[in-house]
């Protein structure tokens, strides 16, 4: 029995021992929206290596148009389900704040899923798509795009991003955005 417990302890320590103590991702992007002004999102994640707690992350949205203003939060919890050199892929669940000057201004349930190919390259893609909905409210976000490491932790992003509304509200208007994103990403 001395020798079972003295083995599952060493067995834990060994792999807690090589586990990242913690992580941390970050960026901002630029948008370059086809018909609704500049946009602009800024973002962070904080990643753990406690088991069953979920990681947690925050991104917000400005879209500054002609007519109109729409801002957006997205906060959410997430799991790495994959993560190697080859491919990382991240599921979560949480909430997207919405609201503008067209009377936009609901809450809704989001899920996210978040992808990357060659993570540990100096050339990598990304993809993430994030699904929100309520009732007759719905958004639906998606962004996709490559990534090139400048320095060992610092990448240069682009790619382009489409972000729909759909509401039968007649206070509000389905929308979509969409066009070329240019931006920093850190991952440490």
């Amino acid at each position: 029995m001395k020798k079972a417990f003295c083995l599952s302890l060493l067995l834990l320590s060994s792999t807690t021992i090589h586990a990242d103590i913690i992580g941390a991702k970050a960026g901002l992007d630029y948008w370059q929206t086809k018909d609704h002004g500049k946009a602009g999102s800024v973002f962070g994640q904080i990643e753990h290596p406690v088991p069953l707690l979920p990681n947690i992350a925050l991104r917000a949205t400005a879209i500054e148009g002609k007519t109109d203003s729409l801002n957006n939060v997205d906060a959410y919890g997430y799991y790495e389900i994959l993560d190697n050199d080859l491919v990382s892929i991240d599921l979560g669940a949480g909430l997207h704040r919405i609201n503008g000057s067209r009377h936009y201004d609901e809450t809704l349930p989001m899920v996210v899923a978040d992808a990357e190919l060659f993570p540990g390259s100096d050339f990598s893609y990304y993809s993430k798509v994030n699904y929100s909905k309520k009732s007759a409210e719905s958004v639906t976000d998606i962004s996709a795009g490559a990534r090139l490491r400048l320095f060992p932790a610092i990448h240069l992003q682009a790619g382009y991003r489409h972000y729909d509304i759909k509401t039968d509200n007649a206070a509000a208007r389905s929308a979509t955005i969409q066009g070329f994103t240019a931006g920093i990403y850190m991952d440490i």
